[in-house]
């Protein structure tokens, strides 16, 4: 099912396909953009975001990038957008699958705020979580989530929205961006 959705200001990142030469433009297009401000060449940037992109149509990714979020300056948001297909036979009521899966989401994060909401497209779920995370060095990470998964209209996929950012802060402008990009979800199929 193609799908169109409008992402936030600001945001630089690259539509992920199956053609891996339009993949190549965008990842080389984003890269003459944001090499420089990387410390890269054009070259040595688009070939890293090249090697991604496998591994990013292996998990049903579509689009992938960062926008400036909060109220600080520096503050940035990582936004991705995957499609995934139901395991089994599709499953029939939209509503019962979100309240399935708002308990799913529920068990396995446990401290998130989890509800069903229901957007242009349909039912869905939203999540808001945050975190600390230990890495070596004793570097903590503060982590913000939004996210929200979408049952689509075509009874085989769900959409994975996920905005995170580094900043607790920001948690408010995460939220709304998100939300944004969600209740824009729109098929892409023309009449």
């Amino acid at each position: 099912m193609p799908l169109q959705i409008d992402l936030p200001p600001g945001f630089a990142g690259m539509p992920v396909g199956t053609d891996d030469k339009m993949n190549r433009g965008h990842a080389w297009t984003v890269a003459e953009n944001v090499a420089a401000g990387a410390g890269k060449t054009v070259e040595e940037f688009g070939s890293y975001l090249m090697a991604l992109v496998p591994a990013m149509q292996a998990n049903g990714i579509r689009v992938f990038g960062k926008f400036a979020v909060g109220p600080r300056k520096g503050d940035v948001a990582t936004l991705t957008l995957g499609v995934a297909q139901w395991p089994e036979a599709a499953p029939g009521n939209r509503d019962a699958v979100v309240a399935a899966m708002a308990e799913q989401y529920r068990g396995r994060h446990k401290r998130a705020v989890v509800q069903p909401v229901r957007l242009p497209i349909g039912p869905a779920i939203v999540a808001i979580s945050g975190g600390e995370f230990h890495l070596p060095e004793r570097d903590v990470r503060t982590q913000i989530k939004a996210e929200y998964q979408i049952p689509l209209p075509d009874g085989r996929s769900v959409v994975i929205l996920a905005v995170v950012a580094e900043s607790e802060d920001a948690w408010p402008a995460v939220a709304e961006a998100t939300a944004k990009v969600a209740w824009s979800l729109r098929s892409g199929e023309t009449s």
